[in-house]
């Protein structure tokens, strides 16, 4: 039985065609919650950003950020985290510093941007994000960063990531990086752990790749109509797009309202 089930976001919960969360995933969502069911957020973005975004009003019982670098509780008051190590965090900040990408480094309260062009312009639009400051770092914590590039420098941009971490990419120009054993699955299983609800009793919805490990770690794993063709290669079943009805198609397949 599925106690448990964890919504991306970009493209999944939230349309950037409509700028919205769908009325039928919105009751959707109600409906679980009545039955007892735990509903949580996973997703790449931070607190602050989703507080500005169409899910706010919506009450989740949780909330995996940063990819899963740092866990909320209901009432958003940090309960997990998973910074960068100390090497790992010279190697981005050489990155961020030559600035031969656009990069972002993110901490617990924002984010650092080191400049802007027209991919980044491109990226944050499709995603209906404003674009972040130019600032430089001051030395916090960080817990996740992002690049602006296409997938066709992915390869060459991996050899320059220091070894304590990996690529997660959400879109077709923007790849989040975190911690090379971090992810989405780490935040379900330490919500997993706490609860008591094991990953068979798990659902997960996504459409990008930064979605892939939460999808095969769930024992019900959703790939959105709209998603990426990788994504619903591995999961167990593709649903409608987000803009019709995916996320409540889905759970009226699962029995699960």
């Amino acid at each position: 039985m599925i106690k448990a089930v964890f919504f991306d976001v970009d493209g999944t919960l939230v349309s950037h065609k409509s700028k919205s969360v769908p009325e039928s995933a919105k009751e959707a969502l109600e409906c679980l919650k009545k039955k007892g069911i735990k509903v949580f957020l996973s997703t790449g973005r931070h607190i602050h950003e989703l507080n500005n975004m169409p899910t706010t009003g919506i009450e989740f019982d949780g909330y995996v950020l940063l990819n899963g670098q740092i866990a909320l509780d209901e009432k958003q008051n940090m309960i997990f985290s998973h910074p960068f190590e100390k090497e790992d965090v010279e190697g981005l900040l050489e990155i961020f510093h030559a600035k031969e990408y656009p990069f972002v480094l993110v901490n617990k309260e924002g984010h650092y941007m080191n400049y802007v062009n027209e991919v980044v312009e491109t990226a944050l639009a499709g995603v209906s994000t404003p674009i972040p400051s130019i600032r430089d770092y001051k030395g916090e914590m960080l817990y996740q960063a992002t690049v602006f590039i296409p997938p066709e420098e992915d390869e060459t941009f991996i050899a320059k990531l220091p070894k304590g971490c990996k690529m997660a990419r959400w879109g077709s120009h923007g790849v989040d990086i975190i911690a090379v054993e971090g992810g989405k699955a780490v935040g379900m299983k330490f919500f997993g752990e706490l609860l008591g609800i094991l990953p068979e009793e798990m659902m997960a919805f996504g459409d990008a790749q930064n979605d892939m490990d939460m999808i095969e770690y769930a024992g019900i794993g959703i790939a959105m109509g709209n998603g990426e063709e990788e994504v619903k290669q591995i999961a167990d079943y593709v649903t409608t797009d987000v803009d019709d009805n995916g996320i409540l198609s889905a759970l009226q397949k699962f029995g699960m309202l």
